[in-house]
């Protein structure tokens, strides 16, 4: 007997680890690097976003404030951004995989894979709507409106403009049974800027300087699916098993034979069984921020821009809902009235068995600056070329912190275990993200005095580490192809059309059966696959190979018109 107690005891300390990990978001957050400048104008969209030295129009408040000067008289503009979003991820057994070296923890038994070993996750786009949460789209069809109005008084150096746009914003949903639920069923990360009082000042006929000042609403939102596939859980499986606690299928026989002494038959508790659903939404309503810009043109075809856009610190508050299985939460309130149960749920805190914690939760996010430089080439009088440099630092990702209103069971157990990151009413999961160099090129031909045609390329680094990978962000490297037209309708009016294409794909490879001994792993993702004896919830995947794709189609239209 004395053998089943320690192994339980190890259970506990695994279940610890586990439920750490219930709030191990990190993937959210690299959304931001997939929406950098993305998806808010449409000329610059079709000029691979290399606009810091070609003025757009009013949402150069984003690019290079220092633009605007380029606005006569009083103008509006109005957007249209049409997204269709695509994120697939194909799970599959390593070529070599061998069920025989497979020990406790069969990969093969995985219920997500079909006969041949296969599974295959799809997810498309949806919103956040404040003060409701994350909307599935239920349409392909993603619309993100944005415009703004501009006003240079007769006679003046400066032009005063004010523009609503999400210069942050990106979410997926999957279905309730797709085979990726276990990294967000639902995610959204959105910045919704509502005022942006900004101005442009013409210092002479080469140079300008521009100002913006943002107010914008800030939020991060996860639904997500919790499952814990581990060794030590496989552990408990077959011990319930040896003590025939369930049938065939799975109810209970009534079996507990080491009860009252310590009880292992209240649930069916397996490596692959669902622990339960996640919810967490927060928000912060003012989140100021402040754009910066310059603008040289020393000659008609030459022109030189740089744009700053600040960092921004969210304090972000909302609520959290931990919806356990009725297995899971069953298991808990039987072995919590055993003797040894007892015992451990004092030195432990382990969950009491309720199939229901809620209360509030804090973090902090900060919505990285951003510089970026670009020039503006003519030439042969038709031509035009755009090249940009732009720079964001991730590097203040560094971490995430949720702090809870209430000591949360889990998380006193849990910092027994890892006392610099766990407290009785925080959490602190370290990040690593790193800062990137992009890059944008764009092209123009003048058609005509009214018509110019344009291309854009875009390639896009990650920021994401590769131990940190996963399919809640299939953020590769990732390249935008970009064409359209701009037609001078008349003196006032001015109508943009853009067609974009982007495409991220990933291969992370599950490491060699053998890597737990030799403690090497060089292939997979500590947030998605990799498989050790202390890979809890944040690999959901454990010793599967995952192919990630993201796929993005969108067609802007832009209006600008004098009133």
């Amino acid at each position: 007997m004395t053998w089943i107690v320690i192994t339980i005891i190890k259970q506990w300390h695994m279940l610890m680890r586990f439920l750490t990990g219930l709030f191990l978001l990190m993937p959210v957050f690299a959304y931001g690097q997939l929406s950098q400048n993305l998806f808010i104008d449409t000329k610059a969209m079709s000029l691979g976003n290399a606009v810091t030295a070609d003025p757009v129009g009013i949402m150069d408040i984003h690019f290079n404030p220092a633009g605007l000067t380029k606005l006569d008289d009083r103008q509006i503009q109005i957007q249209l951004m049409n997204i269709v979003l695509k994120s697939e991820a194909d799970f599959s057994l390593p070529e070599d995989y061998d069920s025989s070296q497979a020990g406790l923890l069969d990969i093969a038994d995985d219920p997500i894979l079909d006969q041949n070993g296969n599974a295959k996750s799809e997810a498309t786009a949806a919103a956040y709507i404040p003060g409701y949460g994350i909307m599935p789209m239920t349409l392909p069809l993603l619309t993100l409106p944005n415009g703004g109005i501009s006003i240079k008084p007769p006679g003046s150096k400066f032009t005063f403009a004010n523009a609503v746009y999400a210069p942050m914003a990106a979410g997926f949903a999957k279905e309730d049974d797709d085979a990726g639920r276990f990294q967000a069923k639902q995610v959204a990360l959105q910045r919704f800027t509502y005022f942006s009082p900004s101005f442009g000042y013409q210092v002479n006929d080469q140079l300008s300087l521009g100002a913006g000042f943002l107010f914008s609403h800030q939020a991060v939102a996860v639904v997500q699916d919790i499952r814990a596939p581990n060794v030590l859980i496989s552990v408990l499986e077959e011990l319930q098993d040896a003590f025939a606690c369930f049938d065939d299928n799975g109810n209970s026989t009534g079996n507990d034979p080491l009860a009252p002494i310590i009880s292992l038959c209240g649930g069916n508790v397996g490596p692959y069984d669902d622990v339960g659903e996640l919810t967490i939404k927060t928000e912060e309503t003012l989140s100021p921020s402040f754009n910066l810009g310059l603008l040289w043109e020393p000659v008609d075809w030459f022109a030189f821009g740089m744009g700053y856009q600040s960092e921004a610190k969210s304090r972000l508050k909302g609520t959290y809902e931990l919806n356990y299985s009725d297995d899971f939460a069953d298991f808990f309130r039987t072995f919590n009235n055993s003797i040894v149960g007892a015992i451990g749920g004092a030195i432990f805190s382990l969950p009491t068995g309720l199939k229901k914690e809620a209360g509030n939760v804090t973090t902090e996010l900060i919505y990285p600056q951003h510089f970026q430089t670009g020039i503006k080439l003519r030439f042969l009088d038709d031509f035009q070329f755009n090249a940009d440099a732009g720079w964001t630092d991730f590097d203040k990702w560094d971490e995430l912190k949720f702090r809870f209103d209430r000591q949360v069971s889990f998380l006193g157990a849990a910092k027994t275990l890892a006392p610099d990151l766990v407290t009785n009413d925080t959490l602190r999961q370290p990040l690593g993200y790193k800062s990137v160099w992009s890059f944008g090129f764009g092209f123009q031909y003048d058609l005509n005095s009214r018509v110019q045609l344009r291309l854009g390329y875009e390639p896009r680094k990650s920021s994401i580490p590769d131990e940190a990978r996963s399919i809640q962000a299939p953020l590769g490297f990732a390249r935008m192809y970009s064409l359209g037209m701009g037609y001078q309708w008349d003196l006032d009016t001015v109508v943009d059309l853009s067609l974009s294409f982007m495409q991220s794909q990933e291969t992370i490879l599950a490491d060699p059966q053998d890597a737990e001994a030799s403690g090497e792993y060089e292939n997979s993702s500590n947030a998605l696959n990799r498989n050790c004896l202390t890979c809890t919830v944040t690999n959901p995947y454990p010793g599967l190979d995952v192919e990630t794709r993201l796929t993005i189609g969108a067609a802007g239209f832009s209006f600008r018109t004098k009133f």
